[in-house]
């Protein structure tokens, strides 16, 4: 009876949580106190809370120092906050099946985990060549139209049976001719993928990779915020709860994960499927690099200190058989939510939409998210002053920048050839003389490309880290995601297993593997990783590193260590303003970023 009445006042706490509270915020008139207003989110309440920010008319200095601490101040207050109310009910949550031991778990027998090439070559093989495969296929669900669908974004259980365009896997497997392996990189249009799921991929081709030479097999997300719930925490979130804390606990039920079982198969199926059919298209040919820094006009960054990677980066492949087909690599920092605003339809945002313009162009394509902390995309430029709905600005978005890529080495007369030739997708002759209209190709500056030396090396970790997160502690214990929480009853703490990666393509560029949502400056430095224990990605291992983010897990933010807040704020010294910062929320905790950093570090460390 007391497991019974514990997991009843369980629920109740849970539920009590999910419920929209009205904030009371901060009124320019003071006097104006009985104004109650319902906000979408706490970001929200916060990007419009600037009565703090008014306190201070003196010189900017004296400003910024005031308003730094006045930050930190409602941080720590917020964190002691959420960590008390999350620790409280974590403590009253009965556990479920889904909570493994962490004292008799073993990482060394934990199944399905490549570790690599193996030892880093310095230097080309003899009569190297790369080869590289490639295929693409749906992960839309086969009962997909008959059967709504819960979408993975903005809102709790928002349902679907439409989609817009679709949301695919895109494979390639890379080698070097050297002998040393196959590299295998599946992407797949969904907001995040847990380990425990990337290795369920992984094992339905273990025989086949087995059989041909498969050293790494690595599965990450583009994250698009308007596809098909991969995570389980939007999927009937509420009735998942109360059934996993009541019959779920008491052994009456199995458990229900918020990831569909028809989906997932349907993921583990398809990339399966893709990663066997990319390697029978395998071929040898070229490999080049080429970046251009499109951040100022495309990318934003949302927090404070605003530091970030703003290259667009392709790595293009040209097969030595001119029959066959390239493919055009891409990475750079976004995040595809556009089309996650409106809760109608399935789509893979901007993705599918530079698909379209490079498929037309006769390459095949595949987007790996870059390091996207809280960077989103900046639609200026593509909107060209249009009066667009949600999906058509992530339709000109991604037709322009399927453009630059197809443009970056050219000059400008031979970008605008190549927009008319591929029908002038964006319409310059029909807006072209609109005001605020801007040719993606005016004052066009081409970048140069090198030559990738054909060497691809690449070493994989698995660890266990801590989820510091009371919030994420009780997704655990309650069982609606498809992550492996483990807890050690001895000191009350939950861990689970993540992975890092290290790859070199040629002397060229260098890739830190991770599994979450990197922020700017743990890549590129500045006053944002002041304090932190490691010195940035760049500092360290020169400026040609960068980092593909969600890479065989989605563990979420990775905020440097001192400004780590679960919903708080952050100031913006060159706005004058606070900027919201509740991205960690949804993060494994305040020290994720020194351990995946630093396990990154002792990776690299080891094989160079």
């Amino acid at each position: 009876m007391k497991r019974i009445s514990r997991a009843v006042t369980a629920v109740l706490l849970c539920l009590s949580l999910m419920v929209p509270v009205c904030i009371s915020a901060f009124a320019a008139d003071a006097a104006d106190t009985s104004a109650c207003v319902e906000y979408a989110s706490l970001d929200e309440y916060l990007a419009q809370s600037t009565g703090a920010d008014a306190l201070i008319a003196s010189d900017g200095s004296v400003k910024t120092v005031f308003m730094t601490a006045l930050a930190k101040v409602i941080n720590t207050l917020t964190n002691t906050i959420i960590d008390v109310l999350g620790k409280g009910l974590g403590l009253i949550i009965p556990a479920t099946p889904a909570l493994k031991d962490y004292n008799s778990f073993n990482l060394d027998e934990y199944g399905d985990f490549y570790a690599g090439t193996g030892e880093f070559l310095n230097a080309p093989a003899t009569g190297a060549r790369w080869h590289l495969g490639y295929d693409e296929e749906s992960i839309l669900p086969p009962d997909f139209g008959e059967k709504a669908y819960s979408m993975g974004g903005y809102k709790l259980m928002a349902q679907t049976n439409e989609t817009f365009d679709g949301l695919w896997v895109r494979t390639i497997i890379l080698n070097d001719g050297s002998g040393k392996g196959n590299v295998v990189f599946a992407v797949l249009d969904a907001i995040g993928l847990a380990n425990a799921d990337v290795r369920a991929i992984r094992a339905a081709v273990a025989d086949f990779a087995k059989a041909n030479n498969i050293v790494s097999i690595n599965v990450s997300v583009t994250h698009t915020h308007s596809g098909i719930d991969s995570q389980g925490v939007w999927d009937h979130t509420l009735t998942n709860v109360l059934s996993n804390l009541t019959l779920g606990t008491l052994g009456l039920a199995p458990l229900k994960s918020g990831v569909d079982r028809t989906f997932l198969q349907t993921i583990i199926d398809q990339t399966a499927k893709s990663i066997k059919n990319a390697y029978a298209d395998m071929t040898s040919g070229e490999l080049t690099l080429a970046k251009k820094d499109i951040g100022d006009d495309y990318m934003r960054d949302r927090t404070a200190p605003y530091t970030f990677d703003g290259n667009l980066y392709k790595l293009e492949f040209t097969p030595d058989d001119a029959g066959k087909t390239p493919t055009i690599i891409a990475s750079f920092s976004a995040h595809p939510e556009n089309s996650g605003y409106e809760f109608t339809v399935i789509s893979g945002d901007f993705v599918p939409n530079i698909e379209k313009v490079l498929n037309k162009a006769g390459y095949n394509f595949v987007y790996i998210q870059g390091c996207i902390g809280t960077i989103t995309y900046q639609r200026g430029n593509s909107d060209d002053g249009l009066d667009l709905n949600r999906q058509e600005e992530a339709v000109r978005y991604g037709y322009e920048i399927g453009y630059i890529l197809l443009g970056m080495t050219k000059t400008q007369a031979e970008c605008e050839k190549l927009n008319y030739a591929l029908g002038d997708m964006l319409g310059v002759d029909e807006y072209g003389s609109n005001e605020g209209y801007t040719k993606w190709y005016a004052n066009w500056q081409p970048v140069t490309e090198e030559t990738v030396a054909p060497m691809l090396n690449i070493a994989n970790k698995q660890y266990i880290i801590e989820v510091e997160n009371p919030l994420l502690d009780i997704v655990g214990k309650v069982g609606i995601a498809d992550y492996l929480f483990l807890f050690d009853k001895n000191t009350g703490k939950y861990y689970s297993v993540t992975e890092c990666g290290y790859m070199e393509l040629g002397t060229s560029l260098k890739v830190a593997l991770s599994p979450g949502e990197t922020y700017g400056e743990l890549l590129m430095g500045g006053k944002g990783l002041e304090g932190f224990q490691y010195k940035s990605l760049r500092e360290t291992y020169g400026e040609n590193i960068i980092v593909f983010d969600l890479m065989n897990d989605a563990i979420g933010y990775l905020e440097p260590d001192d400004d780590y807040v679960y919903a708080g704020v952050q100031y913006s010294e060159k706005n004058e303003e606070f900027d919201a910062d509740s991205w960690c929320l949804i993060s494994w905790g305040k020290h994720s970023a020194s351990k995946v950093i630093g396990e990154f570090m002792a990776l690299a460390d080891s094989v160079r």
